[in-house]
């Protein structure tokens, strides 16, 4: 098996995830020149191999045995999809789980699904396209980096539905925060803060698999809402003219 066709595997795979170099640096909390000086080179350490298979969610086998399916991955369900998910609550909260890479074995060990119930789910999100099943039930995550649920589909239906619960909250621990900021700028510096947002977003996604070596118990729960909208609260809707008030809810 030469390196070149390890290496080859290595690019294949980061196309199918959407993934650049500077992505699987800052994974690797390497330099992007460190990174593009090993893939050019094709040379690197077992040990830092094994950390770039973690980073692409791969088993070292899978570098020596083939190169990724043609298979595209998952930027979004359908909306049937996503319907079918919030109709059956234990396979949204095992969609979840595949999500953030948890183990057959951590399913079991910390929710009340019995592994009957947790081998049937798996088939059923492999026949959605979430994930592509192993041998000893484990899986493959099938999902696009920028995956996303639809806007205003089923799922974020849901969530939004959940909103007095998630903001019913003090937001005072050391990994919590709640801002909100009132401000007029341009619509080209709106777009450039939506920008930002998405790759803060796009961020903590991606620290999922870099962390997801750690035992269940070291990764904390951490749900991470951004929105930003034209928005005026009504009670200053009342106290503008008409023309502005108008512009403002446009």
């Amino acid at each position: 098996m030469s390196r070149v066709f390890v290496f080859d595997s290595i690019r294949a795979h980061l196309k199918a995830r959407g993934m650049t170099y500077r992505n699987l640096a800052d994974t690797l909390s390497l330099s992007e020149s460190s990174v593009k000086r090993i893939i050019s080179s094709n040379d690197c350490t077992l040990e830092r191999l094994e950390q770039i298979c973690h980073c692409l969610q791969l088993d070292l086998s899978d570098l020596l045995n083939s190169t990724p399916r043609k298979r595209k991955l998952l930027n979004q369900l359908t909306w049937k999809q996503e319907e079918e998910l919030t109709q059956n609550k234990e396979l949204l909260v095992l969609a979840v789980c595949v999500m953030n890479l948890w183990s057959l074995e951590d399913v079991i060990q910390h929710l009340n699904i019995s592994e009957v119930e947790c081998v049937k789910h798996l088939g059923a999100l492999e026949r959605i396209g979430l994930i592509e099943l192993q041998p000893a039930n484990r899986y493959k995550l099938l999902v696009a980096r920028h995956f996303s649920w639809i806007a205003s589909g089923p799922i974020m239906t849901m969530v939004t539905g959940m909103a007095d619960d998630y903001f019913d909250h003090h937001f005072n621990e050391s990994v919590e925060i709640l801002k909100i900021v009132n401000v007029r700028i341009s619509r080209q510096a709106g777009e450039h803060l939506r920008r930002r947002l998405e790759l803060i977003v796009q961020e903590y996604a991606d620290q999922v698999a870099t962390d997801s070596h750690l035992p269940l118990t070291e990764r904390i729960p951490m749900s991470v809402c951004i929105a930003a909208r034209t928005w005026v609260p009504e009670f200053m809707t009342q106290l503008l003219r008409t023309t502005e008030s108008k512009e403002s809810s446009a």
